[in-house]
């Protein structure tokens, strides 16, 4: 159910690709599709965003890494995966074994094997990729309330340093813990002067209440908003990109983190806002 005032305002592929073909430059795009160089680049100008624990750019490094070293807590990533894809989650340690979300084992050779995957390109869109050691994201409380386990974020999509549409992605017990909208995950319409939730969908349904949980939705509002807003409004100087889109996770204890920074974001945010994005991004917004 698309709720938008009409046709005009829709932005389609072709629209999205040639926009974004003249307004990002290659040099840009490349930076932001290799995620260690984007985070140095957030880093550079102050942006918050996750540190890295540990960076391994091939096999011989694994032999060398510090396992007593890393903490309990960790995430690890390709630096250049798909779809999240790859990634292996520590919630806490036992003895020599770190442990999943569920409380089953992840022995020191299981990541391992994770980590020979990754450096092969398993994960990436090459045949060689780079893997990461992250401090694990828990996400604020107020935010954990409104979800179904995993971790939600907000898409920001920006001209410039300007936000124009937002919305907050909700994880379901269908989609898997995942924020994709795309497995099910709820989108949520963010209100940009005032951070409340002002429709949300499942899918194609509208709905007021979280499916699994029964929290209500609409009129919640989604903590440290100018902290989301600020730094969506500095991926462009970071990065490079005139369109993009920011996704942004509410640590519980660090606050706002950039995530990832998105060169050819997608155009469900239409959808889930009302608000077509040919309209959202040539004229000005009033917050």
């Amino acid at each position: 159910m698309i709720r938008l005032r009409g046709w005009d305002d829709v932005m389609g592929m072709n629209l999205r690709n040639a926009r974004i073909s003249r307004e990002n430059a290659s040099a840009a795009i490349r930076l932001v599709n290799d995620k260690y160089a984007t985070k140095e680049a957030l880093l550079s100008v102050g942006a918050p965003t996750s540190p890295t624990l540990a960076l391994l750019r091939s096999r011989r490094e694994i032999a060398a890494l510090d396992w007593d070293g890393l903490p309990d807590c960790w995430a690890l990533k390709p630096n250049q995966s798909l779809g999240g894809s790859g990634i292996l989650l520590s919630f806490g340690r036992r003895r020599r074994d770190w442990r999943s979300s569920s409380g089953k084992k992840i022995p020191r050779p299981m990541v391992a094997d994770q980590l020979r995957r990754i450096l092969d390109g398993d994960f990436s869109p090459r045949p060689n990729d780079w893997a990461m050691f992250e401090p694990l994201i828990r996400a604020d409380p107020a935010l954990a309330l409104l979800s179904h386990q995993g971790l939600p974020d907000i898409r920001v999509i920006c001209v410039g340093d300007e936000p124009q549409l937002a919305m907050l992605r909700l994880p379901t017990r269908f989609s898997g813990g995942r924020a994709n909208l795309h497995q099910k995950a709820i989108g949520a319409a963010v209100d940009l002067a005032t951070g409340r939730i002002t429709y949300a969908l499942v899918g194609k349904e509208p709905i007021e209440a979280h499916p699994d949980t029964g929290q209500p939705l609409i009129g919640a509002t989604v903590p440290h908003w100018t902290g989301v807003l600020d730094a969506a409004r500095r991926c462009a100087g970071a990065t490079g990109l005139r369109y993009l889109g920011a996704d942004i996770v509410v640590d519980a204890d660090r606050g706002p983190l950039i995530l990832e920074v998105n060169a050819r974001p997608g155009l469900q945010i239409q959808n889930v806002t009302g608000h077509g994005l040919i309209t959202a991004t040539t004229q000005p917004r009033r917050h």
